[in-house]
């Protein structure tokens, strides 16, 4: 966490690294894919998150910073500066990572190397400060590309690198010595996973989070707590987000009825897409389950707050059973695709918002989930109360335990200090 909460519930403690420049390199390539592209940008910022705050004046001889590469085929790449003058605060930066779009082509590791060193370090690096670079991809590089840059890096022996593989290639010995280029030979710097979702587990995350700030000072100031700014609404940035509300016997009217109050204000509090054809911007669409048989679109994909909050009114509860693995299915093939054709927009990433205690029937729970990772959704849980089955939260938030949203009853859905939280994130 990027704030240490003290026992006493007052004020807020905040962890210090000293100066530290970081910059993240991330692989942008068609083989990631998008919903594996966004993992990478939830894991940049759930990381950055566990930090502190930034620095405000990116001249400061203290405080982090933090950059960030994507790069695809040669030529294609996109950065996010450390030395960018509107990237004053966790929010802006959250933000720019948000904004970045996968590039889908092909992969061109080592000149991304190159670039990262060459236009977010040397010129911009502060003296006082240490530079980490994390490097993430998933595969061998075009040939084309010039292998001896690999170890461009390691010409400056003030970079410490990390590099972290994902997929079963890096369990052969020529393709694992990529990443003993990349990270400069040294011990402990090459981190090798299985599953791009495993970069947001939160024991991942503490282990890099040891390796970018192994002495952390923790500094309590004595002052009354400070609400966190609000941050833009999905400005710009397009998103459809498809909430899944269980509408069984376990539910209960009343939560039910909170849940659809809850929905509401999210889309009050987005910025709805403009029209049909608008390519930026947020919008929504509500699917109601129970049993295996029983799931309702009460809504499709839509940016019209009258017909959102007409439709959320005219719902009725299911007090039914729950079938969640068939009311993914369902969705991903009424609400974000149609006929095999697509029916959330081309850039856009599909949000998954599960309304559930996880308390399911097993059936096509695996199959859904598939679904939903084919699709390339990125699901959210909001997990009210201490009766939950946490395996299958966890299967269905693809591992990241950040989220998944808790509460200790439904009444807490529409608490400013709950609601922000769900905001900033989905956002």
């Amino acid at each position: 966490m990027n704030y240490i909460r003290e026992t006493c519930g007052c004020c807020d403690c905040e962890k210090r690294c000293g100066a530290l420049d970081i910059v993240f390199v991330i692989d942008s390539s068609e083989s990631v894919g998008l919903t594996n592209f966004t993992l990478e940008k939830n894991f940049v910022i759930n990381t950055i998150n566990r930090l502190g705050s930034l620095a405000t004046d990116p001249d400061a001889e203290s405080g982090t910073r933090v950059g960030v590469v994507q790069y695809s085929h040669s030529g294609t790449f996109q950065a996010i500066r450390l030395d960018d003058p509107k990237i004053d605060s966790l929010s802006t930066f959250k933000e720019a990572v948000k904004r970045l779009e996968w590039i889908a082509g092909g992969t061109w590791t080592p000149s991304a190397l190159k670039y990262a060193y060459d236009n977010l370090i040397r010129d911009s690096r502060r003296a006082k400060a240490n530079v980490t670079v994390v490097v993430i991809t998933d595969g061998r590089f075009d040939p084309r590309d010039n292998d001896t840059l690999l170890t461009y890096l390691c010409s400056d022996p003030r970079v410490d690198v990390s590099a972290i593989g994902i997929g079963d290639m890096f369990d052969q010995i020529e393709e694992n010595e990529i990443l003993n280029s990349i990270a400069c030979q040294r011990d402990g710097r090459v981190l090798g996973m299985r599953r791009f979702a495993d970069l947001v587990a939160e024991e991942f995350i503490d282990k890099i989070e040891t390796v970018l700030c192994p002495d952390p000072v923790v500094v309590c100031p004595e002052l009354p707590c400070k609400s966190e700014p609000a941050v833009a609404s999905c400005v710009q940035r397009p998103v459809d987000i498809v909430f899944l509300l269980d509408g069984s016997e376990r539910m209960g009217l009343e939560n039910h009825r909170q849940a659809k109050e809850f929905i509401e204000n999210v889309a009050r509090r987005l910025t709805l897409a403009n029209g049909p054809s608008d390519e930026k911007n947020a919008r929504v669409a509500l699917l109601q389950y129970g049993s295996p048989t029983e799931q309702r679109v009460e809504f499709p994909l839509t940016h019209n707050l009258t017909v959102i909050a007409d439709s959320l009114a005219a719902v009725k509860y299911m007090d039914s059973s729950s079938a969640l693995g068939s009311a993914i299915i369902h969705a991903v093939n009424n609400l974000v695709l149609s006929q095999r054709d697509r029916v959330a927009r081309r850039n856009a990433e599909v949000a998954f918002v599960f309304i559930t205690d996880g308390i399911t029937s097993s059936e096509q729970l695996e199959e859904g989930v598939s679904a939903m990772r084919r699709a390339e959704g990125v699901p959210t849980v909001i997990a009210m109360g201490t009766d939950t089955d946490e395996e299958v939260l966890r299967k269905v938030a693809l591992g990241d335990m950040t989220a998944i949203f808790r509460g200790s009853d439904y009444s807490m859905l529409n608490k400013p200090a709950f609601f922000e939280r769900f905001f900033r994130w989905i956002c």
